[in-house]
């Protein structure tokens, strides 16, 4: 892969926007739609998250230099993070006008482009980074039509050729200092929402929600702004949280945030055979592994994080009536996202029985009154 920065970005940054102007975007050399070629095939991919970031460090570099192997470097990929060519969440958008040949998408952060594919948020009673991203994958290649014929991978994704990768480690509870060892320690907690369902969600439990973006939260956090935040444990250490947040409940899921690595599906149909066949293997090889980084990183996260004299509570410690009422937030939230879809003349219902299905199957605990939806 070659590796950009300085000078030598900006011109890059320039050519490619003008490339995305005058044609479609194409960065390849001397290739067929369809049909080998010996030639360097030369991709742009992109990510407005820095190059620490899991996602891109421990599922989407790897990607690349699996297809780059597996083609015996036919492709090579030019490669852009932090924003240097597309900021977050506008990857989506780069790899539809050609700006970008393939990015990180985060299609959560596009609630009114893709408003279903905040799934993956809603609360849980039990999973983890590799149930939730086993049932993600599932969701994104399923065959089930949810809507007038449509999966929902056609539904929300048309555009895109997508190559699974994993979700993020579920996302917890943390404090600066404040605890729960009551309902009342729990009505008006002041925390930061990363989605519409933990805004939901906190409507439920009497949360008082804040909206920023994650990279704000340290400085306002520090000075006492808010009391906390949802968030994924092994993501602290990107924004500096593993010295400020000190109680954090475990043991209850307030879902995965969810990615994939996109490319324009014209543009991979464009691609030769056997450059496609690599894409497609060296997605399927190294799936698990951009799971297992999260749950690597959470273990290195939590010790320092103790060490530094944070608390980790698990959930079912806590006085049974502060039990009850997080848990009646959960179920409630499943069926009021549910609705919210179906307002919009969206398949809501059904959406959330497959999600329920493909998380059982993968060893995923929901509430009992999802379990019912008939």
């Amino acid at each position: 892969m070659k590796w950009t920065g300085g000078k030598f970005l900006a011109v890059t940054a320039m050519a490619g926007i003008l490339l995305a102007a005058c044609g479609d975007g194409e960065t390849t050399s001397g290739t067929t739609g369809g049909s080998d070629s010996a030639e360097t095939i030369t991709l742009r991919a992109a990510t407005g998250l820095s190059p620490q970031h899991a996602w891109w460090e421990g599922g989407m570099v790897p990607w690349m230099e699996r297809v780059e192997e597996l083609t015996d470097g036919q492709v090579e990929f030019e490669t852009f993070t932090s924003g240097e060519l597309v900021a977050v969440p506008d990857e989506a958008e780069a790899v539809e006008n050609g700006t970008v040949d393939v990015a990180l998408i985060l299609p959560i952060y596009q609630p009114d482009q893709f408003p279903m594919a905040e799934i993956t948020m809603l609360p849980l009673n039990h999973s983890d980074t590799m149930i939730a991203s086993n049932a993600w994958k599932a969701l994104l290649e399923s065959d089930q039509e949810l809507q007038d014929g449509q999966t929902f991978s056609e539904l929300q994704f048309s555009q895109f050729k997508i190559f699974p990768i994993s979700t993020t480690q579920e996302y917890s509870i943390s404090t600066t200092g404040k605890e729960f060892n009551s309902v009342n320690d729990v009505i008006g907690t002041s925390l930061r929402t990363p989605s519409r369902i933990h805004e939901m969600y906190a409507a439920e439990a009497q949360l008082n929600s804040v909206t920023m973006p994650a990279v704000e939260m340290y400085d306002a956090l520090s000075r006492g702004t808010f009391d906390g935040s949802f968030y994924s444990i092994a993501d602290w250490t990107g924004y500096g949280f593993q010295d400020l947040f000190k109680y954090t409940v475990t043991g209850i899921n307030f879902g995965h945030f969810n990615s994939f690595i996109g490319m324009n599906k014209e543009k991979f149909e464009s691609l030769p055979a056997n450059v496609q066949e690599a894409m497609e293997q060296a997605t399927e090889e190294y799936f698990e592994g951009s799971g297992q980084i999260w749950l690597d990183r959470s273990e290195a996260v939590i010790t320092m994080n103790e060490e530094a004299g944070g608390q980790f509570v698990d959930f079912s410690t806590l006085p049974q009536d502060v039990q009850d009422h997080f848990n009646q937030g959960v179920e409630n939230t499943w069926t009021n996202y549910a609705q919210l879809l179906e307002d919009n003349g969206l398949p809501g219902t059904e959406l959330i029985k497959l999600w329920r299905d493909l998380l059982v199957e993968n060893g995923g605990e929901v509430p009992e009154s999802v379990m019912n939806l008939e």
